[in-house]
């Protein structure tokens, strides 16, 4: 009785451990097939929904290509409109320009014609002083001194005024100040994103104008005493003649023996200053009025 007590608990416990068993493997199968089928609903869901996005991206892509061949369209158009308008503009300094360069040219061909004029006034005067004297050693001296004929040279007139050069190099500028930006998509149900309007600003710049300063030729007198030779004096006019900003040298003989030479110079040149430093003739300034400068030289030719 007490060897059959004691197997019956032992049997019940095994036959409710193997129901158990079962019970957990059905329900073991039962999750797995539950998570299955919620992992291929979600997947459906998933495609379905990856349908509908894609063909949202593609709507908004194709609203972004049409906004750019838009912008494409009025960039072309503002280029065409901001070409045009800058050929036109620089045609139109173009006359500007020409008209400033034949005006300069005017100025120089009047001042040419004024040097001219000068020259054959102080040719006259220096042949009519030449062929009064009668002695023919005083009229080789003073032959020896008639006056050089001016240098004609080159100006530098520049190509523009500063004012027409400044609005040509807007005119030529690279960059246009109108230039438009295609801006980044903005987002919207759509994804397209809005254009700026065109803007075609003109490019014309420049200054009130400016008149061109004209070159002041000066002239000055330097009364010179102390020069007897002809060479001497020859070589005093030479020097003169090479000091910076000097356009032109002539020379006739004084009442005293002194010798007159009459110097073209540059509104900035101090012949003052210049004077003395000419090699061997050791010049001294001795008194400065407008216009007359006198001066006291050594002849290095009367050494001998």
């Amino acid at each position: 009785m007490n060897e059959t007590a004691a197997r019956h608990p032992n049997r019940f416990l095994a036959d409710l451990t193997q129901a158990m068993r079962s019970t957990a493997e059905t329900a073991r199968q039962a999750t797995i097939d539950q998570c299955q089928d919620d992992a291929k609903a979600y997947t459906e869901k998933l495609h379905a929904r990856t349908d509908d996005e894609a063909a949202s991206l593609r709507k908004a892509a194709e609203a972004d290509v049409s906004a750019i061949r838009d912008w494409s369209k009025a960039e072309m158009e503002r280029i065409r409109v901001e070409t045009e308008q800058r050929i036109s503009r620089r045609r139109e300094l173009l006359e500007q320009e020409l008209q400033e360069y034949n005006s300069a040219i005017e100025r120089e061909i009047e001042q040419v014609q004024g040097r001219v004029a000068s020259f054959e006034t102080e040719v006259a005067s220096f042949f009519e002083q030449l062929l009064q004297e009668a002695d023919p050693t005083v009229f080789a001296s003073m032959a020896a001194q008639m006056p050089d004929p001016p240098s004609f040279e080159d100006a530098d007139r520049g190509s523009v005024k500063p004012d027409l050069r400044e609005r040509r190099e807007q005119i030529m500028r690279s960059a246009p100040v109108g230039e438009t930006r295609m801006p980044a998509a903005k987002p919207s149900g759509n994804g397209s994103g809005s254009l700026p309007a065109v803007d075609t600003t003109e490019l014309i710049g420049g200054s009130p104008s400016t008149p061109a300063k004209a070159a002041v030729v000066e002239s000055t007198q330097v009364v010179v005493v102390g020069l007897v030779s002809v060479a001497s004096i020859a070589t005093f006019k030479r020097q003169l003649g090479r000091l910076p900003g000097v356009k032109n040298v002539g020379v006739s003989s004084g009442p005293d023996g002194e010798f007159i030479f009459t110097v073209g110079h540059g509104d900035d040149v101090s012949l003052s200053s210049l004077v003395p430093t000419l090699p061997n003739f050791q010049a001294r300034i001795t008194s400065e009025t407008d216009g007359v400068l006198n001066v006291s030289a050594h002849d290095p030719e009367a050494e001998g």
